[in-house]
């Protein structure tokens, strides 16, 4: 089942637009996970499901998604799997990723793609990027949502300077944000490097001023900038 097909079936409401991820950025994760062979996939952060119908596309595989707020969009997300004729691949977890995500490093499960799109606080992602380190396999690929926010950010700071374990992959999306896992992490128990930095505070300061208002041509300076920073 194509990205095309798969939009023709799903159902994304009106009434909460923004909490899907786009069909682009889902089109782009069917295609890495298409390109790259991978199989064995989990993600935080489930909604409506169009991230979970591509990867679950694309894998033709089981798949785990964890969300404990299903009930907050109506079960949409369940139907949508549903009619697309997936439920029997989908493992559904409605819990908190802080507490499913250890349950599979007990069950020693390994996973070759994990998508982190579930709570957007800076802790929250870091768990969910600490557990996804425990259970990716080597190769394996870590891929975080919502790269425009600071939150999100420092936490693609923290994974650049300190685990050199993993290479940072560019994505042609600047709300994606890709890693693949080289090997263990070699550091002793006092390896620690700042993370902090100016750059990426000055991105996303740009991006909510571009945010509100009306675009303008400064604007439009300023998110080719902003491109440039990335």
């Amino acid at each position: 089942m194509t990205p095309e097909e798969i939009n023709k079936i799903i159902e994304i409401p009106a009434w909460d637009s923004v909490s899907a991820i786009k069909p682009n950025e889902a089109a782009y994760i069917y295609q890495f996970i298409k390109e790259h062979n991978l199989s064995r996939t989990v993600e935080t952060g489930f909604a409506f499901a169009r991230s979970a119908s591509h990867i679950m596309a694309a894998t033709e595989n089981d798949h785990i998604a964890i969300d404990p707020f299903q009930s907050r969009y109506k079960n949409m997300g369940l139907s949508n799997i549903e009619k697309l004729g997936f439920s029997d691949k989908l493992r559904f977890e409605p819990d908190f990723s802080h507490n499913v995500l250890p349950k599979l490093v007990n069950e020693k499960k390994t996973f070759d793609f994990i998508f982190i799109d579930g709570s957007h606080s800076f802790d929250g992602i870091l768990i969910d990027f600490y557990y996804a380190n425990l259970l990716l396999e080597q190769k394996g690929y870590v891929m975080l949502h919502d790269t425009w926010m600071r939150s999100t950010r420092l936490v693609e700071n923290y994974i650049k300077t300190n685990l050199t374990n993993y290479r940072y992959i560019k994505s042609p999306l600047r709300n994606l944000s890709i890693f693949q896992k080289l090997g263990e992490d070699t550091r002793d128990g006092m390896g620690f490097t700042e993370f902090y930095t100016f750059k990426s505070y000055f991105v996303y300061k740009l991006i909510t001023w571009m945010a509100n208002g009306e675009r303008t041509f400064l604007k439009s300076v300023a998110l080719k900038i902003k491109d440039i920073l990335k």
